[in-house]
């Protein structure tokens, strides 16, 4: 490994994969990019991987755009698929205020460009067998929606980043970001290594607030439990590439998965972490998930109407992780103001594989001082003033953005 690089990226995740990618696209100079464990093995690994192009927040539908432009250009690069899967997407109305969000998205559909109808009960069947459709007063279609495996976009994002030149170094965990004064000067492995680059993104995911505590910075996010199950095989009532959808009444997503069913539910209360009990590995930390069941029967009322045998449907997997919530929901991109040349972006609200192409080109810009493609101050870090995110009282006001996000 070499000792001096133009730009350190710490995390192989996605968002710090994305941003390798769109640095190496624009010859940002020597990059390296390190991780503690594999490449895209850890809440890269452990996503839904909606890709849904409408959104109401701003700046969010270039996000997602950006990141269908990057599977087509990764894909032409590599010469391999990364098996984009557009099956489509139904948002489903069945109250006054999720009409209401409804409504929004096909003013924001329309003025995007996004292809969108509203489709009868008896076509919401047809692509749905599995739904009960006598509780929908409005289904939303939007054919151009798509899912990924998260894990395969992440490792696209790195292959195509190394052929561009990037440096990847796996198993490489960093201890510290080093500073003078008020610059950045590099890292130093837990090996003792330093390696010096007068610029350090931090993209370390759940992990970034580790590094940035003897800093003395807290960037406004703490990590909160994502879950979703996955139903039995039933290839008849569950089609492979049906269309995925969306029940904000239900406070639910579904998804296919190779003739079963993914079930994503949003608690009422929903459960966060302090970062400062992360174990290294996520496979190695307690999400709870001796509660998964109890979470299943609150949740389940609210999706029973729509799936009427819940209650019963054989479950075979669940899997849980962390995403990076923020107390406004939106994510934190740009550059820290106490350091020269340190740089975050971070932040996913559970978004980070939809609008995850967006997020590093935005850095990416940030980075070489040209002009935004978005409003940067939609992300900046510094917004909420100083924050302490190993506090429990800002560790709920993160938990509380996801336990009242609208949508699934």
């Amino acid at each position: 490994m070499e000792q001096h690089y133009d730009i350190i990226i710490i995390g192989g995740g996605l968002l710090g994969c994305a941003t390798a990618y769109q640095l190496a696209k624009r010859n940002a100079g020597q990059i390296l990019l390190v991780d503690g464990n594999e490449i895209a093995s850890q809440a890269s690994a452990r996503a839904a991987c909606l890709l849904t192009r409408a959104r109401t927040k701003p700046a969010l539908m270039e996000l997602v755009q950006e990141t269908y432009d990057c599977i087509g250009e990764i894909e032409q690069l590599l010469d391999e698929s990364l098996e984009l899967q557009q099956c489509g997407s139904i948002t489903i109305a069945s109250s006054e205020a999720s009409l209401k969000e409804i409504e929004a998205l096909e003013e924001a559909a329309n003025r995007f460009g996004i292809p969108n109808e509203r489709i009868t009960r008896e076509r919401t069947k047809e692509l749905l067998p599995w739904i009960e459709t006598d509780p929908i007063d409005v289904a939303l279609y939007m054919p151009t929606d798509a899912f990924i495996d998260s894990a395969l976009l992440c490792s696209g994002y790195a292959k195509a980043a190394k052929k561009l030149g990037v440096t990847l170094r796996p198993n490489s965990k960093v201890q510290t970001i080093n500073v003078e004064g008020n610059r950045t000067t590099g890292i130093t492995l837990i090996n003792g290594k330093t390696i010096t680059a007068p610029i350090v993104v931090n993209a370390a995911g759940s992990w970034a607030n580790l590094l940035m505590r003897p800093l003395q910075i807290g960037l406004p996010f703490t990590p909160v439990r994502s879950h979703f199950w996955i139903s039995a095989i039933d290839s008849e009532r569950f089609p492979a590439n049906h269309p995925f959808t969306v029940i904000p009444d239900a406070r639910a997503f579904t998804r296919s998965d190779v003739g079963a069913l993914i079930i994503g539910l949003r608690e009422s209360q929903c459960q966060p972490f302090d970062p400062a009990t992360l174990t290294d590995k996520l496979e190695d930390f307690d999400f709870n998930e001796a509660a998964k069941w109890t979470v299943l029967d609150e949740c389940a009322p609210l999706l029973k109407r729509f799936l009427k045998d819940i209650d019963e449907l054989p479950i075979a997997h669940y899997m849980a992780g962390p995403s990076c919530y923020v107390p406004d929901a939106k994510f934190i991109i740009g550059p820290i103001a106490q350091y020269t040349g340190l740089y975050t972006i971070t932040g996913c609200c559970g978004g980070g594989v939809a609008a995850g192409g967006g997020m590093g080109r935005l850095v990416a810009e940030l980075i070489m001082k040209e002009t935004p493609f978005v409003d940067p101050a939609y992300f900046a870090p510094e917004r909420f003033g100083k924050v302490d995110p190993f506090s429990a009282e800002f560790q709920k006001r993160c938990a509380d953005a996801r336990s009242n996000k609208k949508g699934g």
